[in-house]
């Protein structure tokens, strides 16, 4: 199965380098707020340090506000999967077609052992242009690779091994893809709530200027901020799913604490990231192929006991199973 980094990890578009410097800015922007050199650098190393490279660089070189907002997740499996590549690379899988990308025209194998490529062959203002896997960053807009793209190389494809598939990482799929500007927006939301919420930035003040850094970019026309981006300070503090803030452990709710477990004293430990009240991204409806979910209004930080209780529903389907579950205890 495919491991390690996405190919082509440190190739940028002058669209990612662009985009990746505006999200460095709010995030300077930020640490500029925070009066406590400690925290300063505990933001920048936790939350608001930029990676340039297609994949929140290796281990931990970007922040958690780059994982999140601006790369898909860490995927693996007999796949091209393209581990935490950003979310708005132009080359995804769907099992249907979707409005947002045109169909590639087909796929085709180069090299042979352990050399072997896909290759990728899509129509570009009428004529045909051949992208190899390591090259699929540069196309100049998105397509979309459908399950009868692969039909002929399904044979062939079953029997790679963890090389040919790590060489070969390079689409996304569907439903976590966005546009730039959604993705840059999640952003600027998810480090003001990080601001407030964790280094005690005031909210006017930080709010008002990533607003004016969203508006003043030069990136495109796009206009920024989006007409959803949120105003209301409790939004970005608390927990969609709870309502308590997000800096709230949750640990009343336990009744039993947590029992250790060995962990190798040579590696880095990540236990701190499945305890109740750890921050996950958290979509308020799950991401789905045809539609664009990725955006301002729809993600949020969340505890993880929250965003695991959700799974893939929606927050209203949750909601609504959680009140029939206390109605069946008698709770309610």
């Amino acid at each position: 199965m495919a491991k390690g980094r996405t190919i082509s990890a440190n190739f940028l578009t002058d669209l990612d380098k662009k985009v990746l410097k505006l999200c460095e800015i709010i995030s300077l922007t930020i640490k500029s707020k925070i009066k406590n050199d400690k925290l300063k650098k505990d933001f920048w190393d936790k939350f608001g340090k930029i990676s340039l490279s297609r994949d929140a660089g290796a281990g931990r070189g970007g922040g958690k506000l780059q994982r999140d907002a601006l790369c898909v997740r860490g995927r693996q499996g007999k796949a091209p999967y393209s581990n935490r590549n950003l979310r708005w690379h132009p080359l995804v899988v769907a099992a249907k077609e979707i409005n947002f990308a045109k169909p590639i025209k087909r796929i085709e194998i180069e090299g042979e052992d352990s050399l072997e490529t896909l290759i990728f062959v899509v129509d570009i203002n009428g004529n045909e242009k051949r992208y190899p896997s390591d090259k699929v960053y540069e196309l100049p807009e998105r397509f979309v690779i459908l399950p009868h793209h692969w039909k002929d190389h399904i044979n062939k494809l079953k029997h790679w091994d963890d090389v040919l598939w790590t060489q070969n990482s390079c689409v996304i799929p569907a439903m976590e893809a966005c546009e730039w500007w959604h993705a840059v927006e999640v952003y600027a939301f998810l480090a003001i709530t990080v601001a407030v919420e964790f280094y005690n930035v005031n909210f006017r003040d930080i709010y008002e200027e990533i607003i004016i850094i969203l508006k003043n970019q030069q990136i495109d026309q796009i206009s920024l901020p989006s007409y959803n981006f949120p105003s209301n300070e409790d939004d970005f503090r608390n927990c969609p799913v709870c309502k308590r803030p997000l800096s709230d452990t949750l640990e009343e709710f336990r009744i039993a604490k947590r029992s250790e477990t060995w962990q190798p004293a040579w590696s880095h430990s990540k236990r701190a990231e499945g305890e109740d009240g750890s921050n996950q991204i958290l979509h308020i409806e799950p991401l789905i192929e045809t539609q664009i979910r990725h955006k301002v209004g729809k993600v949020k930080f969340g505890h993880r006991w929250c965003n695991i209780a959700m799974t893939d529903h929606s927050l209203d389907e949750t909601l609504n199973f959680f009140e029939y579950v206390l109605k069946a205890h008698k709770k309610i």
